[in-house]
């Protein structure tokens, strides 16, 4: 008799998700988390007296009533967090060299400015949002779609649009509707929560990150940390084990059951597993080979990974909102040519002075939320991109004994991104109390991250829908997929990825 109903693989907010579900369901759960702590990019870090929120910068898509709302009232989650709105008149700034487009809530309120912006461009802009329409009643009508070639052609009859978008790039639709370039650069500037740039993005997940940021944007009182910690007593609550410092280096199956080995050399057993690793390292590192199909095996074998970020966390003296910082994310591009920006940032050596950056600040956000002291403030500047080539080197080496060469390449990178952001934060070289520099290695050793890849695979057409994980399936009964190689990347899609790899392995226990 196995061990347990559900053992989860890594408690990323998939994982997290998924082992909430099923205990919620009266299943007995285990989650095996390699690291110290649980969360990935949920957990937050310490320095001194400043907390830094890793992976969660804000969540879109849960408004009252929405989708994603739904699923964290199915969790039991929205009542135990409070989710603080950013300003709905403008919670994205995307800054370019003489233009500046803030993203307001709600499509008609979005599309109008669009088209006080650019006039001569309504037809496209209009065009724009009938085709998004069309492809989010398709993607919507996938997760029902019949088996087979006749389901699939079926499908396609009903929405043509999936046969001519579903292979092509973000940048070909863009230059089908619309000519203004700066346009062009507006619709392309969330490719920054997606890591690929319009010439290599898929038009499916470029719709619907847009489709949901009109949504609005929410911050959780508290931070990631206490968004993580909701699911934790929640899993407590239900009889749900959780054991960290539990990496998993094999999955065998023995008959009907599952056994997963942890480098430890403990061994528990299982009627499920749902993993929460990236499908390379479940299907390419832990799972017998013997147990996966050649197909599957090939697919696994194609995927690659998105690119890794550059990180300063920085905690500051300075006045943040009398310099500017309010609860609205900031987001600068030197150039309305993105695709030649992501060029840049992935050359062979970092950029004296960075051509995109991303500035958040969870302190301004969330005042009274604990992350720094009174008169002090956090602050985040990110880059879209690195190459992780630059940093190669040190790859396999635990955090902080990579030695003093790093440490200095670290600096130096850091260094040049702070002074490149102070054109809108002035002066903040001269008020660091604290700052941290992360690089994509810090993805690859704390969350387990194919080449320290913010998003999981990448986002290009054929890499997304039915070419990631989407049904949760990994050709081996009993074994379930969620996270970012699934739906897509993002805190929330990775929510509703658990939620509902969970309600489909709860179908096979219950079978």
């Amino acid at each position: 008799m196995a061990d347990y109903d559900a053992i989860i693989i890594g408690s990323g907010a998939g994982g997290l998700a998924a082992a909430l579900r099923l205990a919620r369901l009266n299943f007995s759960v285990l989650i095996l988390e390699a690291m110290p702590s649980f969360g990935g990019y949920l957990n937050p870090f310490r320095r001194k007296v400043y907390s830094f929120d890793t992976g969660l910068h804000f969540l879109i898509g849960i408004s009252k009533g929405e989708s994603l709302w739904r699923v964290l009232e199915e969790l039991g989650i929205n009542d135990t967090v409070k989710f603080i709105e950013l300003n709905p008149d403008g919670y994205d700034r995307f800054i370019f060299p003489d233009y500046e487009f803030r993203v307001c809530n709600g499509r008609e309120r979005f599309k109008e400015k669009l088209i006080s912006d650019f006039p001569k461009e309504e037809r496209g802009i209009i065009g724009f949002f009938k085709l998004s329409d069309k492809i989010l009643k398709a993607v919507e009508a996938s997760r029902s779609m019949g088996p087979g070639f006749l389901g699939m052609l079926s499908f396609i009859l009903k929405h043509p649009v999936m046969l001519k978008y579903s292979r092509v790039s973000y940048q070909r639709l863009l230059d089908e509707l619309i000519s203004d370039k700066r346009l062009q650069a507006v619709l392309s500037a969330p490719s920054l929560y997606y890591g690929t740039p319009p010439a290599k993005a898929s038009v499916i997940l470029a719709v619907m990150v847009w489709m949901s940021m009109l949504q609005g944007e929410f911050y959780p009182h508290g931070g990631s940390g206490a968004f993580k910690e909701a699911f934790v007593r929640g899993l407590s609550r239900h009889g749900a084990e959780l054991k960290n410092n539990s990496r998993v280096v094999a999955i065998e199956k023995h008959g009907d059951d599952f056994v997963v080995e942890t480098e430890a050399g403990q061994e528990y057993s299982s009627k499920v597993v749902i993993s929460n690793a990236d499908p390379v390292i479940t299907l390419g590192k832990l799972v017998n080979p013997e147990l996966i199909p050649s197909k599957i095996r090939k697919k696994v074998t194609g995927l690659r990974p998105s690119e890794g970020s550059f990180y300063a966390f920085i905690g500051t003296d300075l006045d943040l909102p009398s310099v500017g910082i309010t609860d609205t994310n900031i987001t600068y591009y030197d150039s309305y040519d993105i695709n030649k920006i992501f060029e840049n940032l992935l050359a062979p050596n970092p950029p004296e002075v960075f051509p995109n950056f991303f500035i958040t600040s969870p302190s301004v956000k969330d005042p009274d939320g604990g992350h720094a002291p009174e008169g002090f403030h956090t602050l985040g500047i990110f880059t879209w991109a690195i190459s992780y080539n630059i940093f190669k080197k040190w790859a396999g080496l635990p955090s902080m004994k990579r030695g003093e060469e790093y440490k200095a390449l670290k600096k130096k990178i850091g260094d040049r991104l702070i002074i490149s952001a102070e054109k809108y934060v002035p002066g903040l070289s001269s008020h660091i109390d604290i700052v941290e520099y992360a690089t994509p290695l810090s993805n690859e050793y704390f969350v387990n991250a194919v080449r320290g890849g913010n998003y999981g695979p990448d986002h290009t057409p054929d890499q997304f829908g039915k070419n990631r994980f989407n049904t949760f399936t990994s050709g081996i009964d009993g074994l379930f997929m969620t996270g970012s190689g699934t739906l897509g990347c993002g805190v929330m899609t990775c929510v509703a990825s658990g939620f509902l790899s969970a309600t489909k392995a709860a179908e096979y226990l219950e079978s």
